[in-house]
């Protein structure tokens, strides 16, 4: 679960389209000319991170341990899932709908309002996709102690988390204005990086439970 969504993660991110604008017109035709491609870029990361968040629930199940600092994984984790799911609504589906609506409109008085409800998604966007990476960090850090006591291979994947964790709080964190793009694009690589070193150090976990049956992540 964590490797297929990891890789898929990682292509979604290489096919979003990255194109700089720097006039609102241009802006316009860019998300018109790329809406398909940004509904299925965008559309696509909502089910990845939904399967990633079902893939950290799973794993605290796993464990078989309820300790605040698991809970505090799985809960920031999911709070992640929320926030950028509204940045990746707004950015794939919204913001194309109203360059839809400015493109075919002819009323400079409602292009004037449709232009400001368009820098009012932007500026929510990059609002809400910091705060999803910090949550996600968040999340990395607190499934750092439990993986490192587990000992043997998980210790790699414990390491891997508190590693991407700092990374991503620093680098949103120090993030200038101008290279806020940049970082969250950075820190959304580093975190599907991240499922990856988890597939692939977590190799079996046993289930505490009825017949003490083995379940592979």
């Amino acid at each position: 679960m964590f490797a297929v969504s990891g890789i898929a993660l990682v292509v979604l991110l290489l096919l979003h389209p990255h194109e700089r604008t720097q006039v609102f017109s241009d802006l316009i035709e860019l998300e018109i000319r790329h809406r398909l491609v940004n509904e299925f870029v965008h559309g696509g990361a909502i089910a990845l991170f939904l399967t990633l968040l079902a893939g950290h629930i799973a794993l605290a199940r796993l464990l078989g341990a309820a300790t605040i600092p698991v809970a505090i994984a799985v809960t920031a984790f999911g709070g992640g899932c929320a926030l950028i799911t509204a940045s990746l609504v707004l950015d794939g589906f919204v913001v194309p709908a109203l360059a839809q609506q400015y493109h075919a409109v002819k009323d400079l008085t409602l292009q004037q309002s449709i232009e400001g409800l368009v820098r009012f998604c932007a500026t929510s966007i990059r609002i809400l996709m910091p705060m999803a990476l910090l949550s996600f960090a968040v999340s990395a850090l607190a499934w750092c102690a439990p993986l490192l006591r587990l000992g043997g291979r998980s210790r790699l994947a414990g390491a891997a988390s508190g590693v991407t964790g700092a990374i991503v709080v620093t680098t949103i964190s120090a993030a200038a204005p101008a290279a806020l793009d940049h970082a969250v694009l950075g820190s959304l690589l580093l975190v599907a990086l991240w499922h990856l070193a988890l597939a692939g150090t977590f190799v079996r976990v046993r289930f505490v439970g009825p017949g003490n049956s083995a379940a592979e992540i």
